[in-house]
């Protein structure tokens, strides 16, 4: 565990999510989407929470890690593999959805635009996790 013991404010990619998500609230608010805002708002407040938390000195490595507050290169590490799973599992999730959806009859071209984005980022992000190395 990190022996950092300064309070820090939430990072920079938290308060960029936390901006999203507050902001999609907000569209959906406007959209006329009420019980999907509320849902959005809800999804917001616990993350930012959660952020705050995270970056309070003393918390444990896996709150840090889980709340994307890293205070070093292992944090970092621990965080790579587990967004290397997340990424396998919404790929994953992505194709048997289409696939689904298509079987249905009911083809629907985001999924498949979202499943082409995911390879086409994880190719990059492997292009240059070997360059790096």
């Amino acid at each position: 565990m990190s022996r950092t013991t300064e309070r820090r404010g939430i990072s920079r990619v938290n308060v960029l999510i936390g901006t999203v998500f507050a902001l999609s609230a907000l569209v959906l608010l406007v959209a006329g989407h009420a019980d999907r805002a509320i849902s959005m708002a809800v999804i917001t407040v616990i993350f930012l929470i959660q952020a705050v938390v995270a970056a309070q000195p003393g918390v444990s490595d896996e709150t840090r890690v889980n709340g994307l507050e890293y205070r070093d290169e292992r944090d970092r590490q621990l965080a790579q593999r587990g967004f290397a799973a997340v990424g396998v599992a919404a790929l994953l999730l992505s194709c048997g959805t289409f696939l689904v959806r298509t079987l249905m009859g009911d083809v629907d071209w985001w999924i498949a635009g979202q499943m082409l984005v995911l390879v086409a980022v994880w190719g990059i992000a492997n292009r240059v996790a070997v360059r790096r190395s």
